[in-house]
């Protein structure tokens, strides 16, 4: 059995693909016999536009870590335009992506990389092809790429495509087969268990998870088992060109658990994409680390958690020390009172660099109706012993949460004047309402009022329909109004200019976050002193 992975566009060309990596290590286990290939076709299709550029080859030297300084924060902000240049690129493919499915209508350019790269995909003639999406933003070039191979091959030697990834979880995979005969089949939750009895010959009916096609129209198998992490290979990241990311040296995307360990927030929609919380062993989860230091050299890594608690970051931190390894490394966390400044200095001196903290707003009453079970005063006291412990804070905030008035939005301004000299950056999200979260199914208690799924794409006339809903918010008065969120957001802005320049640290790209953390925490900062207060 041939198979050949795919990560398509557009994702940032800075991310190793985890989810493909994961595939490999099981499959090179369950299924020894197949022959199994991994393209990173975001990686090349932003190579191929830098190669294209004028100063694209320059600012690949740069990015890539043999042209000047990359830490130099002049230096870096003056190829932002070019940086820049190659994303509208980005984003005009995969715009052309969805016009071609659509209409039948691209840029000759769009086409001619989506029939190259098909074809490149082909040439090795594998009897299957799966596709991992992880965000919706891909699933326009993923079905784009899956169109072209089936028209540039004849019937008696189409290889089966299959698409999978967390992004499915978010669309309704029935829809998708019957609106594009490109796909063969929707694998839904967790690839591995799918991936195995695919890649051992098993009949559709028999693989779990599966969508796929049948007389009658598509078939939805049951899902696989859940899968304990303690008996799963870590990632393999060898078949992918770590050297040939847009980083001056390899950042790795880890997990050391799946699902959320919270799991309890109203606006979540995360945890469709897992069966439920497992974790790792924490001295196992290190030497999994130790096992990619020593395999590939890589000596940053981004753990890509939704949250780990307070007590296994520091039992992997300790685990971690006794293993002597010189890392830095990220992790996502809920800002309650189980982080202490003893243990947020031992996370340091193990090497965690930057923390993305689940803030989301400074109104306790609105913290209190997300049942993000977090107190404003102990988020103060945690960023401060973080920040002083040398660890770079990012909040991770939303905007026009349900029932959100002015007071609310006044609270978090103040609590973001308060934290700011603690803050390297901030994450701005407008609040979007998903199937399946609480305050979906409970939309009228809570002010909204839900006009059904948006369309994604319309492919044959036929909509595919996204998990996020089109919404709007209930008026005291009874009236409809648009959601708050695009407008708080909007005046966050402008309360941002005014509170000056930031860090070198914000809007970066994830795995340049960790590189510029990692180095300025060397420097040891004092704490920046007080902003004035708005008026």
């Amino acid at each position: 059995m041939r198979i050949t992975l795919i990560f398509p566009p557009i994702a940032s060309p800075t991310y190793a693909p985890l989810g493909l990596a994961s595939l490999v290590s099981h499959l090179r286990r369950r299924a020894p016999g197949a022959d199994i290939r991994a393209r990173d076709l975001n990686l090349e299709l932003w190579e191929s536009l830098a190669l294209a550029d004028p100063d694209g080859p320059a600012l690949l030297d740069f990015l890539r870590g043999s042209r000047g300084d990359f830490f130099d924060s002049a230096s870096y902000d003056s190829w932002r335009p070019v940086w820049e240049r190659l994303q509208g690129r980005a984003a005009r493919l995969c715009a052309d992506s969805a016009s071609l499915l659509e209409s039948g209508e691209a840029e000759a350019e769009s086409v001619a990389w989506l029939d190259a790269s098909s074809s490149s995909v082909l040439s090795s003639d594998p009897d299957q092809v799966w596709i991992s999406c992880f965000s919706l933003d891909q699933v326009a070039a993923a079905l784009a790429l899956a169109a072209r191979m089936r028209a540039l091959t004849a019937e008696g030697r189409r290889p089966r495509v299959l698409l999978g990834g967390a992004a499915t979880s978010f669309l309704d995979a029935a829809e998708l087969l019957r609106a594009c005969d490109g796909i063969d089949g929707v694998v839904l939750g967790e690839g591995e268990p799918a991936a195995e009895a695919l890649a051992l010959g098993r009949k559709d009916e028999e693989v779990p998870g599966l969508v796929h096609r049948s007389a009658s129209g598509a078939v939805r198998n049951s899902p696989a088992r859940t899968l304990s992490l303690r008996d799963m290979d870590p990632p393999d990241f060898s078949p992918l060109p770590l050297r040939r990311y847009f980083n001056p040296s390899p950042v790795l995307p880890l997990l050391f658990s799946r699902g959320c360990r919270w799991r309890r927030c109203r606006f979540c929609s995360h945890n469709v994409s897992f069966a439920g919380y497992r974790k790792k062993g924490c001295d196992a989860f290190a030497a999994e680390i130790e096992r990619h230091v020593e395999g590939c050299g890589a000596r940053h890594f981004y753990l890509a958690d939704q949250y780990i608690e307070a007590g296994d970051l520091e039992a992997i931190a300790r685990s971690i020390l006794d293993r002597g390894l010189d890392i830095a490394w990220h992790t996502m966390a809920r800002p309650a009172g189980t982080h202490g400044r003893e243990g947020l200095e031992l996370m340091a001196a193990a090497g965690c660099r930057w923390i993305s903290w689940g803030v989301e707003s400074g109104s306790q009453r609105l913290l209190d109706l997300i049942n993000k079970s977090t107190r404003v005063d102990e988020i103060r006291r945690v960023l401060e012993d973080s920040w002083s412990a040398g660890i770079s804070n990012l909040l991770m905030m939303i905007f026009g949460l349900p029932t959100s008035t002015d007071e609310d939005l006044q609270e978090t301004f103040s609590f973001l004047d308060d934290v700011w000299h603690h803050v390297d950056a901030l994450t701005a999200s407008a609040f979007t309402l998903w199937e399946r979260t609480d305050f979906a199914r409970s939309a009228s208690r809570y002010g909204l009022s839900s006009r059904g799924r948006t369309v994604l794409l319309r492919l044959g006339g036929i909509p595919l329909l996204s998990s996020r809903l089109d919404f709007r918010e209930v008026a005291a008065d009874g009236a409809l109004r648009p959601p708050r969120g695009a407008h708080e957001v909007h005046r966050w802005q402008r309360r941002r200019l005014w509170m000056g320049p930031r860090s070198v640290l914000e809007s970066l790209p994830a795995e340049h976050y960790l590189l510029f953390a990692a180095r300025l925490a060397t420097q040891r900062p004092t704490p920046r002193s007080p902003l004035p207060r708005a008026a």
